[in-house]
């Protein structure tokens, strides 16, 4: 058989879009070349769509989200010439999931939507369930943890037959309890969560190890959360996880080793990656630790940060979502 650009192109968008799916996102496992595809001769219109979405998602494992979403945006105008419901749901959902990241929710929502209604009709239970926790993420980041929790404990039963899926569930119950300081709670689910093997031993897992510790320091459980917090550093550091190392970095300068300097260093890793949520959500916790030691000076300055990332968080222009 003679050698054939599109054909080789199309093999190796296939190939790496299933090497990204088994490795978990592994940035360790996606370090795959796509350059020679987009020079491919003649690249049909569907070969394009593949290789701008598969971009996109190459881009939203290195954490490059306003990169993603460019990617994302070219793929949909060729969205037309993809003969496939299977195809069009996973654009749907993962163009919902890089907004969310980007925390732009009304637009995520619209996408989850769309990904929800074509899930259902080609009956593919496992990732309905990834679009529920997307849209429950929403509503509890809305501040409206109750209607977050309801659409989980229904996802809860539909993932059942799938031990991964599951486990997302059950950590995003405990990110759940955890948003409203129910820390026993979601050491709970924590627990369960980590206790499927096929979460554990990916880069989810380290997350959820990570999770675990921050809700045993929040009850003073110190040993056993400093363990937690080792294996989890670990993790984040071997899956070059950059929101996760600087979670890890603001832990360790809060709860262990009474460093603002080592807090402040992790806010500013996530501000330089546009992570305004997250630079929020850990604003608010160091300001409460320093409300109650007494260090209220700390604590304002804190507060003021996350107020300031709380209104960015959803702005948009330069470095924003174009």
């Amino acid at each position: 058989m003679a050698k054939d650009d599109k054909i080789m192109a199309y093999f190796s968008l296939v190939e790496f879009k299933h090497n990204l799916l088994v490795s978990r996102y592994n940035k360790n496992e996606s370090d795959f070349s796509l350059e020679h595809v987009e020079q491919a001769t003649e690249i049909y219109n569907m070969l394009k769509y593949l290789y701008y979405f598969v971009s996109g998602q190459n881009e939203y494992v290195q954490e490059r989200y306003r990169s993603a979403v460019k990617m994302f945006r070219k793929a949909e105008r060729l969205l037309e010439y993809v003969n496939d419901e299977a195809e069009e749901a996973e654009f749907y959902l993962y163009t919902g999931l890089v907004y969310y990241r980007l925390n732009q929710y009304l637009v995520a929502s619209s996408y989850m939507e769309q990904a929800e209604v074509s899930f259902k009709k080609i009956n593919y239970k496992e990732q309905e369930v990834n679009y529920q926790i997307i849209t429950a993420s929403i509503f509890q980041e809305l501040h409206n943890a109750k209607k977050g929790e309801e659409i989980l404990k229904d996802a809860l039963i539909t993932a059942e037959p799938f031990p991964i899926v599951y486990s997302l569930v059950l950590r995003s119950l405990g990110l759940n309890k955890q948003s409203l300081k129910k820390f026993t709670e979601a050491e709970m689910y924590f627990r369960k969560a980590l206790d499927v093997t096929q979460h554990e031993d990916t880069v989810f897992g380290a997350k959820t190890r990570y999770n675990l510790c921050n809700s045993l320091f929040n009850q003073g459980k110190y040993e056993e959360a400093v363990k937690n917090f080792q294996l989890a550093k670990t993790g984040a550091i071997y899956y070059k996880n950059n929101e996760y190392t600087a979670r890890c970095l603001f832990t360790e300068g809060l709860h262990i080793n009474n460093d603002y300097k080592l807090v402040d260093t992790a806010i500013e890793l996530l501000k330089t990656d546009g992570m305004d949520f997250e630079v929020a959500e850990l604003s608010e916790e160091a300001a409460r630790v320093a409300e109650d030691a007494g260090e209220t000076a700390l604590a304002l300055k804190y507060m003021k940060v996350a107020h300031k990332a709380r209104l960015y968080q959803n702005s948009l222009g330069d470095n924003q979502i174009v």
